[in-house]
């Protein structure tokens, strides 16, 4: 049996031994709390992408109309598309170019 098994084991027979329901509240808090304080120190660890700042959570009981009005959406067909990406000069547009204009 591999270590983590064992001592999970261990706790167990440990909590199987415990009748007082205070006792087993205190060991459920506690355990909440350092899983949860272990779950939050990987985040902050973690270093957020740039492209993130950008991001903006969806509000609740918004429907997908009131989105379009409020953003000025107006659709555009393919073959409109097609002409606005087509006139564009890609010839003298370098790599460097492109991926500066979408930092």
């Amino acid at each position: 049996m591999n270590k983590a098994k064992e001592i999970r084991s261990d706790i167990f027979e440990i909590l199987i031994q415990v009748e007082d329901i205070e006792t087993l509240k205190v060991i459920r808090k506690e355990l909440e709390e350092v899983l949860y304080n272990k779950a939050h120190k990987k985040e902050e660890e973690k270093p957020r992408p740039a492209f993130m700042e950008g991001v903006k959570g969806i509000r609740e009981a918004v429907t997908l109309e009131q989105l379009k009005k409020e953003q000025n959406y107006s659709p555009c067909t393919y073959e409109e598309f097609r002409v606005e990406a087509d006139a564009i000069d890609w010839d003298d547009v370098t790599l460097d170019e492109l991926l500066e204009a979408i930092k």
